[in-house]
């Protein structure tokens, strides 16, 4: 049992080590994310698909700063626009969590809505680019949910 526990806790440290080290390496810089996604607003029942671009500036391996654009395809052909003010922490390597202030911008059948807006987004790394499921909510006058794949680049 103790040998169990022993071989446990190094595995964990190692694995921990491996994880802090691929952070120590990471340079400040941009990263594009791209992603496609369903939000499902639960007031109306209605669920719209939606492209969402972030452009984050990464200032330590762990922070980054940026602006997010939602292009959202509504029902009969209507387009919503939001606009998102980000934070974004990286707890893990495969884990970027977004959060922020989102704000819908007015068309002719809404007003200005302005929602708080938090993201996971799961990645796997291939060279540059990495790539994986997302899942998030907004909190405004209505409560959406949505989820989606996206695709992202470091430079």
């Amino acid at each position: 049992m103790i040998k169990t526990i022993v071989l446990l806790l190094f595995v964990v440290q190692i694995s921990q080590t491996t994880i802090a080290q691929e952070h120590i390496d990471k340079e400040p810089g941009f990263e594009l994310v791209f992603s496609g996604l369903s939000i499902y607003n639960t007031e109306t029942e209605i669920s719209d698909f939606a492209t969402e671009i972030h452009l984050t500036y990464w200032t330590t391996h762990k922070w980054a700063f940026g602006v997010g654009y939602t292009l959202v395809f509504e029902e009969d052909n209507k387009i919503g626009h939001e606009v998102a003010a980000l934070v974004s922490h990286k707890p893990w390597s495969f884990l970027t969590v977004n959060t922020g202030p989102s704000i819908s911008l007015p068309n002719s059948h809404k007003d200005t809505e302005i929602s708080t807006y938090l993201e996971s987004e799961f990645a796997f790394k291939i060279g540059n680019i990495h790539t994986g499921p997302t899942a998030g909510i907004l909190v405004g006058e209505d409560f959406r949910y949505f989820g989606g794949l996206h695709i992202s680049y470091e430079f």
